[in-house]
């Protein structure tokens, strides 16, 4: 009975992964921020993932840099030519985009949204507001779900405990 009621668990648990976190009518958009590392170093260390547009593969390290409870809000921008995804961090966000864009000048970066990479954008220059602003290839409707779904991760790690 034990087997069970682990096994029902492990999978509510992978469709919240896979779909993202839902509350009621709000759907929840998990983010990471991953750095590259070097590919030699140990797969307990490091993974590999495959950003889709351009297609590239990049190794990171295993654990995120950012995670959407540092993040204040998101909103797209859509030109005819290109579409961004524009996030801001909090304080603490803040601090390690500055960190790690000083001291990683010329590497990538790997942006995952609900445990798929999106984009990797260079590292070109330190970033000291808190701010990235990513070029992404996603259909409006998709981009668009997903900054409501970033916004409502922000806005439920903002909101104090036992509300």
């Amino acid at each position: 009975m034990m087997r069970i009621a682990t096994a029902i668990g492990s999978l509510a648990a992978l469709a919240l992964l896979v779909a993202g976190c839902e509350s009621s009518t709000r759907k929840y958009t998990m983010l990471g921020v991953y750095l590259q590392t070097p590919a030699q170093l140990p797969e307990r260390q490091r993974t590999i993932v495959v950003v889709p547009n351009p297609p590239l593969s990049v190794a990171v390290g295993r654990l995120p840099e950012l995670r959407e409870v540092e993040l204040v809000s998101a909103r797209a921008i859509k030109t005819p030519t290109r579409k961004q995804l524009v996030m801001q961090f909090n304080r603490h966000g803040t601090v390690v985009i500055e960190n790690f864009t000083t001291e990683r000048r010329g590497e990538l970066y790997v942006l995952v949204l609900n445990r798929v990479p999106i984009a990797a954008p260079a590292i070109r220059e330190p970033i000291r507001d808190g701010r990235l602003v990513v070029d992404v290839d996603l259909a409006d409707e998709d981009l668009d779900k997903l900054v409501e779904g970033l916004n409502a991760a922000a806005k439920d790690a903002q909101a104090p405990l036992g509300r």
